[in-house]
């Protein structure tokens, strides 16, 4: 395919291994709040208890959290190394501690609000290291909307970030929530996507189905595409993309090939039960087709031809996931590249084009 710019539309660091004195990076306020993380232990410890849940309904500690674990994902200088190893030329790095365990989950809303302050100001220091190559994704606390958005725009406007990472279920409150309106038009305004990426184990916000669980194979199995299949029948059949059509959602780290089995469910939906949402002016899945959603995929997964079949090839995103235990590093992109069930310009697009224009790279 000649010299291919690979873009990684979703990699992790690990916060927790960085090393940072969190308390004196907080508001003098809420500094005597601050969490406490602990090297070589999943999670941290805040507002009185351990993140996230590590027993019991809805457990939220992998059996082994670190398996794949690379010092890049706290030191940007290894992992650009570690791109360069895998063939990536630019990552989006997303929150592995913070932002998957507690910001959109935390009671008190003042530290919520300057812990993410305080997390994209490091993730920002940390791109530092190669503007270029390594993108942030903006933590915003949702439990706050108006502190939200002012850290959306200023972690936008000043800081660097391409986009910003939402929860799925904040409280209770889904995407269509009407509290959650000017967090999308800051979105638009400042022209970066949001990035559904749920986490496990949050007090409080419990991912869909995983309270019926206590073992961690079960809560990840279901936690994540539940989500991703609720967000996405808000966030259309809720009326969100109608009211903001420059809004761009991308929904990772739950693979593709659902997408469109639940399409097809709630067009039908929309077709015989359309007198409910009387706001909505065409079907859930047009949104998707007029290019508002982007979903990210598993390197070998088996579905992804039939997606692009059905949907087209503009939807589809690569995403590393490095390095949390279920990835395939350093093997992601061969893999990909490797298929011989996709096209040499699907693969492109999945590689590439449909990340840069999701994040506008």
């Amino acid at each position: 395919m000649g010299e291919l710019k690979v873009i990684d539309a979703d990699g992790h660091v690990l916060e927790r291994e960085a090393g940072i004195d969190w308390a004196a990076r907080l508001d003098p306020a809420v500094r005597d709040l601050a969490p406490r993380l602990t090297k070589g232990v999943p999670g941290m410890y805040v507002e009185g208890k351990r993140w996230p849940i590590p027993a019991g309904p809805g457990v939220g500690v992998p059996f082994n959290a670190d398996r794949n674990y690379r010092a890049g994902q706290a030191d940007p200088v290894l992992r650009l190394q570690d791109m360069d190893l895998e063939g990536i030329d630019q990552a989006v790095l997303f929150s592995t501690i913070f932002g998957l365990t507690a910001i959109n989950a935390l009671q008190n809303k003042a530290l919520a609000a300057a812990l993410a302050r305080a997390y994209n100001d490091w993730l920002a220091e940390y791109c530092a290291a190669d503007p270029r190559r390594l993108k942030g994704v903006a933590l915003v606390p949702m439990q706050d909307v108006p502190a939200a958005v002012a850290e959306a725009r200023r972690a936008v406007t000043e800081r660097g970030m391409v986009a910003l990472m939402v929860s799925a279920n904040v409280g209770g409150r889904n995407l269509d929530h009407p509290e959650f309106e000017p967090l999308y038009q800051v979105a638009e305004e400042v022209d970066v996507p949001i990035c559904v990426h749920i986490g496990l184990g949050c007090y409080g916000s419990l991912p869909a189905g995983t309270e019926r669980f206590d073992n961690y194979l079960f809560t990840h199995l279901v936690g994540h595409p539940f989500e991703q299949v609720i967000a996405l029948a808000c966030l259309t059949a809720g009326g969100v993309l109608e009211r903001h059509p420059r809004l761009r959602v991308a929904f990772m780290e739950a693979g593709c090939s659902w997408v469109p089995y639940w399409l097809g469910r709630l067009d039908e939906h929309y077709e015989v039960m359309h007198t409910l949402i009387p706001h909505l002016p065409r079907r859930p899945s047009e949104y998707v087709r007029r290019g508002q959603c982007y979903f990210s995929c598993e390197p070998d997964e088996e579905g992804v031809p039939y997606v692009l079949e059905t949907l087209g090839e503009d939807v589809v995103l690569y995403a590393s996931d490095y390095a949390h235990f279920d990835c395939k590093f350093p093997k992601s992109v061969q893999i990909i590249l490797e298929r011989a069930d996709l096209s040499e310009g699907a693969k492109r697009k999945i590689l590439r084009e449909n990340a840069a224009r999701l994040y506008r790279l």
